[in-house]
């Protein structure tokens, strides 16, 4: 596979998430979806299930979702919301919640009550894990207690029994996966050669892929990457999760070049391997514990120093925040955040309360236009 051909494969995985995952379920998965970078694929992998990572579409409003649900729900999540009513994931046998925001236990409340409301939607079956990210030793064994609950559920669905060895396994496989997607990377953080469109889809589509299709595109990609682009301002997209790539065509359009995505969808995806040379159950719970990125994180600060490390690895020019209309979790960190930058000489620029549905894109084009105008001023 050169890398041109690579590049392709999980564009186009990225592109058509739904058909990828229905061709997979065609072909004889079982598919476990889920939602955001909490629960641990390890877990589905192991018993020998399927792991597609589900996301809202912008294009896609369903009106039953705004019949039920209100509108100061976080937008992806009333995307979602309308997806899982319409039948968008009817190729899933189990749908994973995990409870590290509010808005995602809220969801999983509303799927629990239409099947009272609306008996003909073809909702999913649903499961909700119940993941806690402070650092104490009791919040580890209540992960672990979780895991272990998960993968009882798991084998329900035909999966094969997880012990030790079965789960050494998988993780090897994810931190492979992990591993490749840290190497490609370097496409954009460093000498760029994808922009920060083909890098959010190279990505995104890593976890709609099996895994050993992704690790053998992402290996293709690295060994055969693209000529470098031409130089632009370097910027890192922080904030609400970005599944789709509207926000990083704007900026792209306007001149810039997104070499870092720092939300739920990006970068932190793969920043950190679990580790294998302990007791699998306890590695796998530390990981999902204290290195995936996330709402409930606990402490803040461990957060902004990843924040701040993959900032200066990426040699960014400036940071565009994006904010989701009825964010209520991230605005508060912002602050703190723009102080970091600030004692860097690092610029930014904060789009803040944007809709997820029909996006006010001529108002958000000048905001970032005149932010980058504003970039090409300052002395290097």
């Amino acid at each position: 596979m050169t890398g041109a051909e690579a590049l392709a494969r999980l564009t186009a995985a990225y592109d058509d998430r739904l058909g990828e995952a229905r061709r997979r379920k065609a072909a004889g998965a079982t598919i476990v979806g889920y939602f955001l970078n909490s629960v641990p694929v390890e877990l589905i992998v192991a018993v020998g299930l399927d792991p597609v990572r589900l996301v809202g579409d912008p294009g896609r409003r369903a009106s039953i979702a705004d019949r039920y649900m209100e509108e100061y729900m976080d937008g992806e999540v009333r995307s979602i919301f309308g997806s899982m009513l319409t039948g968008d994931f009817d190729f899933a046998d189990l749908v994973v919640i995990p409870r590290t925001s509010e808005v995602y236990l809220q969801l999983y409340y509303f799927l629990r009550e239409m099947p009272r409301w609306e008996p003909d939607a073809p909702v999913p079956e649903t499961y909700l894990f119940d993941l806690l990210q402070s650092p104490h030793w009791l919040t580890a064994r209540w992960d672990e207690s979780r895991m272990r609950s998960f993968a009882k559920r798991l084998e329900t669905l035909g999966g094969r029994p997880v012990d030790d060895g079965a789960l050494a396994e998988a993780i090897r496989l994810c931190n492979r996966l992990r591993s490749a997607l840290q190497a490609a990377s370097s496409l954009w953080r460093g000498e760029t050669r994808l922009d920060g469109i083909d890098a959010l889809k190279v990505i995104g589509a890593a976890s709609v892929l099996a895994p050993e299709d992704a690790i053998a595109a992402l290996d293709a990609l690295a060994a055969d990457p693209p000529e470098p682009l031409p130089s632009a301002p370097r910027l890192l997209l922080k904030g609400s999760p970005q599944s789709d790539p509207h926000v990083t065509a704007l900026i792209e359009a306007a001149g810039g070049r997104v070499v870092a995505h720092d939300h739920v969808a990006g970068d932190p995806t793969f920043r950190a391997l679990v580790a294998e040379n302990d007791a699998p159950w306890e590695a796998l719970a530390g990981h999902y514990q204290r290195h995936i990125l996330g709402p409930r994180v606990h402490p803040q600060a461990d957060q902004d120093a990843h924040f701040i490390a993959l900032a200066q690895e990426a040699a960014i020019d400036g940071v565009i925040f994006f904010h989701d209309e009825w964010d209520d979790t991230l605005g508060w960190e912002y602050p703190d955040q723009r102080q970091l930058l600030e004692a860097r000489g690092i610029p930014s620029l904060f789009l803040k309360r944007q809709p997820y549905f029909d996006p006010p894109a001529e108002d958000q084009r000048a905001a970032i236009s005149d932010f980058l105008s504003q970039i090409a001023k300052v002395p290097a």
